[in-house]
């Protein structure tokens, strides 16, 4: 009996540990051999889900299986996923994701970033061709707001930090790219009681905000359709607080091929910064289509819905 309850203790606080052990909430996936079967991952917000889409149709049309795990959520939820295998390939944004890894980066120009990014990446993952396709994180505000306070650059707000309620997901509190960064490079010193989490990346709900009021800035996009459509005002970041974004497909090293690269360094080439814009709004307000019928169309549109010929 003692024997039985030692066994039965060991068990359960095996199963607690790893329970307790594991962040990330999908529960963690198995390595596998086949190179043509792959599960494609997405951040929560529609040009991740977009892009997302086109890497899958693309590799579907190359006779790869693929599944989907879309709108997993924040950069802090989906990467552990990519390690663990519960996903094994997923769009990526370098300057965003160098700063993940190396907080300390001081990378900024799309050349840089990619070369600090490829050194900064763990063994277990590893990173296609960027795109030239870019979309940065700005500081957007009103229109009403930029010229009652006279706004053209991030250090032109700091004078007014403690007017400021700051709109953005919650990790920007954190990230160094977020609040630090603004603080560091611009004096922009947002209280606690002043930030405003906004969990949609830029979406709807933090352009409501800045619109109405509820907000003063917003972090956005700056591929974002709403940007043009509210006449909102992305500040100047002459310090780039905010680096080189630009898409690029990371995938679990597990699961690269010589075939999953040509094809998808090929998408990448294709992909533009306009391409983003156009999709984010095809997808927009209430007469947008879905992810997959917009992604599905650049795809066509593209050649990619064939077998690649070498394009």
């Amino acid at each position: 009996m003692r024997t039985l309850l030692v066994v039965a203790s060991v068990v359960l606080v095996g199963i607690t540990a790893t329970a307790c052990g594991s962040s990330n909430p999908l529960g963690g996936g198995e390595i596998s051999g086949d190179l043509k079967s792959l599960t494609v991952g997405s951040a929560d917000f529609p040009e991740s889900k977009i892009i997302a889409e086109i890497y899958a149709q693309a590799l579907e049309a190359n006779g790869f299986t693929i599944a989907r795990q879309f709108g997993i959520g924040s950069r802090e939820t989906y990467i552990p996923a990519l390690q663990d295998y519960s996903i094994n390939l997923v769009p990526e944004y370098t300057g965003n994701l160098l700063n993940y890894f190396d907080p300390e980066s001081t990378a900024s120009t799309p050349e840089s970033v990619e070369v600090a990014l490829h050194r900064a990446l763990p063994g277990g993952l590893s990173m296609l061709t960027p795109s030239p396709a870019e979309d940065v994180d700005t500081v957007a505000v009103s229109s009403e707001t930029a010229q009652r306070w006279n706004l053209k650059t991030i250090a032109d707000l700091a004078a007014h930090s403690p007017e400021v309620k700051f709109g953005a997901p919650s990790e920007f509190l954190s990230r160094p790219e977020g609040l630090p960064g603004l603080e560091k490079n611009y004096g922009l010193v947002i209280a606690p009681k002043n930030f405003v989490a906004i969990s949609d990346g830029g979406g709807p709900a933090t352009v409501r905000a800045l619109v109405d009021g509820t907000v003063t800035a917003a972090d956005i996009f700056s591929t974002s359709p709403a940007i043009p459509q509210n006449n909102l005002v992305v500040l100047e970041d002459p310090k780039n607080n905010f680096p080189a974004a630009n898409v690029v497909p990371v995938v679990s090293s597990q699961k690269m091929s010589d075939e999953l690269k040509t094809i998808l360094d090929a998408v990448s080439a294709k992909l533009t910064t306009q391409d983003l814009i156009d999709l984010n709004t095809a997808v927009s307000g209430n007469q947008g289509v879905d992810a997959d019928e917009a992604a599905r169309k650049w795809v066509q549109d593209k050649g990619f819905d064939k077998p690649f010929q070498g394009k």
